[in-house]
């Protein structure tokens, strides 16, 4: 018995996460985007192990656009990692093999994603202390403020 409730467990697991692809219809900020998927269906991403700046804050608006020139009106796949807090789908989204997520934070519009000051990805701290180092993006900015920190200040 118990090796089937756990045969169901791991079929309803990999069944919940499934990955996907889609077309990027708009660009909410650095780290969230909507995709229509198949049957016009529209859901909500926001990017993993990422943090961009918010709206509002240095770089929030350059940090979208940077995103929306990667990624608006392309067909993408995404790895599904979950849902967050907010019920969005959290995942890595590739456009042509090309780590979109990665390629934020290495060219400093994001930072690696911290969840109680700590790293989720470390090849994301290894991207963002490459782009802090070279001063790409926001590292242009004499004392750029994390976006944690930004909306623990609001």
């Amino acid at each position: 018995m118990i090796k089937y409730l756990l045969l169901l467990l791991l079929l309803f697991s990999s069944w919940a996460h499934t990955d996907f692809s889609g077309n990027v219809v708009k660009v909410i900020d650095g780290d969230t985007v909507d995709l229509l998927i198949a049957q016009n269906k529209k859901i909500r991403i926001r990017l993993a192990d990422i943090d961009a700046p918010e709206r509002g804050q240095p770089y929030g608006e350059k940090s979208r656009q940077f995103l929306a020139t990667l990624i608006v009106g392309k067909q993408v796949f995404v790895k599904d990692k979950g849902k967050d807090i907010y019920q969005r789908t959290l995942g890595t989204i590739y456009v042509k093999k090309i780590n979109v997520n990665a390629k934020m934070v290495s060219n400093g519009y994001a930072w690696a994603y911290r969840y109680k000051n700590k790293a989720t990805n470390q090849t994301m701290v290894l991207l963002e202390s490459q782009a802090k180092q070279k001063r790409l993006g926001l590292w242009q900015s004499k004392k750029p403020v994390a976006p944690w920190e930004f909306r623990r200040n609001k």
